[in-house]
């Protein structure tokens, strides 16, 4: 009896100690229609909330009633517990895309206010991030989970090393987060779209003439495995810099195989983990 306190004490301090909590939408989902899943509000909120600086976190605070309702829905529905619904992998990865999007944005405005995901952890961090990445269990489709399960086990094994320029972690650094849904029927050219634009903007490609540096994205570095298999998939040399050039405008990549000839250093650079707000407090 008391061996079994302790556990039960310690597994408490623990859980306290590391910041795991579990978030509820706290609403009722949304209503669907008979097939597929509806983005129709999602795409709304984001042509609201998201522009070329960023995101505006008081227009989102403004909509969290009906933010939760949208996570609600998604944690109700989903390839597992209505499968019909998600008859293609296109149908299946926008939704997953959508929802680790949702699901970022819930968390940032559940631990409101943040000036970066960091500031989301308990007593303990075992590691940067692991307050708001590991240690908020969320809903969706039927279970709970969290942002890097999401990403990592879920998401990644799609094999299109496109979705790290789709999810968007409310950071500086991340790439942009879109003012749209992503749609099964156009996902293909959503996901061309926004790799287009990772691949061609600072911060995450720059040609420093003068340092004679190729500057990257901590991205490509992270999951470096992901676009070399990607671009051994294009039929293309598996490297990181051989996926940038697939990917980016024409003026980028004659910029970058100029450097490459050239012999330039490939750098990645520090993240930036500040939120990514449109409007600075």
């Amino acid at each position: 009896m008391l061996i079994a306190l302790v556990i039960g004490v310690t597994g408490l301090v623990t859980v306290q100690a590391l910041g795991l909590r579990s978030l509820a939408a706290g609403a009722e989902p949304l209503p669907l229609p008979p097939e597929g899943f509806d983005y129709v509000w999602w795409n709304g909120a984001l042509a609201r909330w998201v522009d070329e600086r960023g995101v505006d976190y008081d227009a989102v605070r403004s909509d969290e009633a009906d933010l939760r309702r949208f996570v609600a829905t998604l944690g109700v529905t989903g390839p597992q517990t209505t499968p019909e619904r998600f008859k293609t992998e296109p149908e299946r990865l926008a939704y997953y895309l959508n929802a680790y999007n949702a699901l970022v944005l819930f968390a940032v405005i559940d631990n409101w206010p943040i000036d970066t995901v960091h500031d989301v952890h308990g007593w303990l961090d075992p590691r940067e991030g692991f307050g708001f990445f590991y240690g908020l269990q969320l809903p969706l489709d039927g279970e709970r989970t969290n942002l890097y399960e999401l990403e990592h086990s879920v998401i990644r094994p799609f094999g299109d090393a496109r979705i790290h320029a789709a999810i968007n972690c409310a950071s500086k650094s991340c790439p942009a987060l879109v003012p749209y849904a992503f749609e099964p029927s156009s996902l293909d050219a959503q996901l061309e779209a926004v790799t287009r634009d990772f691949c061609s903007t600072a911060p995450h490609v720059r040609i420093d003439d003068v340092s004679r540096e190729i500057q990257l994205s901590a991205i490509f570095e992270w999951y470096r495995a992901d676009f070399e298999e990607h671009a051994r998939r294009l039929g293309k040399p598996a490297t990181v810099l051989d996926f940038i050039e697939a990917f980016a405008t024409p003026e980028i990549a004659a910029s970058l195989a100029r450097a490459r000839s050239e012999d330039f250093e490939v750098v990645y650079q520090p993240y930036d983990w500040a939120l990514n707000r449109s409007v600075e407090p």
